[in-house]
């Protein structure tokens, strides 16, 4: 009987786990979908795409790790990891303008997300019919192709990504910093160029 009762309260714990980490995951998923949408919806605007354009996307993100520069970088004494792969902490408050109150708790968020939930893009088409997913010969010939970095969030309503555009030996990065709305869509606020080829 004792043992019966281990095994279903083992059994009613995994299952309640299992289950919090679909949601997590379900949830990840459409909010990563809405932050995508309002980046290309900037994109179709800046670039004026008809309204039918069709984004073709590398599925894989590009892994974003936040990192905390040396006292030599500050000062410029030495260079800090390539940009390409990671992003200083300093610079994504900055960038957000967090208030003294808030960079500590930004800050600590920030670099409890160095490992992303997702290793690749999951599109859900009703918030995404526009993307077309790259295949890797479309991947290899980089003709017009998207990369999304993985999304760090400040909090739940900043979060900051970077894109990649591939136009053959052409490459630019933006970064993004995006707040989500009362409604639950999220807004750009603020544009960097991160690289330029």
């Amino acid at each position: 009987m004792y043992f019966n009762m281990n095994k279903i309260f083992s059994l009613t714990i995994s299952m309640t786990f299992l289950i919090s980490c679909t949601k997590n995951e379900m949830n990840e998923k459409i909010e990563v979908n809405k932050i995508l949408n309002t980046i290309l919806k900037y994109e179709s605007k800046r670039n004026s795409f008809r309204a039918n354009h069709k984004f073709l996307i590398n599925p894989e993100f590009q892994k974003l790790k936040i990192y905390v520069p040396s006292q030599k970088e500050i000062l410029g004494e030495e260079p800090g990891p390539p940009p390409f792969f990671n992003k200083n902490i300093i610079h994504l408050l900055d960038l957000k303008g967090s208030k003294f109150k808030n960079r500590k708790s930004d800050s600590l968020n920030l670099l409890k997300q160095n490992v992303y939930i997702f290793d690749s893009l999951n599109i859900d088409a009703e918030i995404n019919s526009n993307i077309q997913i790259a295949n890797k010969q479309e991947i290899d010939k980089r003709k017009k192709l998207y990369q999304f970095s993985n999304p760090v969030y400040f909090n739940e309503n900043f979060v900051y990504i970077e894109t990649i555009y591939y136009d053959s030996v052409f490459g630019i990065g933006f970064g993004y910093l995006l707040e989500k709305q009362k409604d639950g869509s999220w807004i750009i606020k603020e544009i960097t160029n991160t690289f330029i080829t």
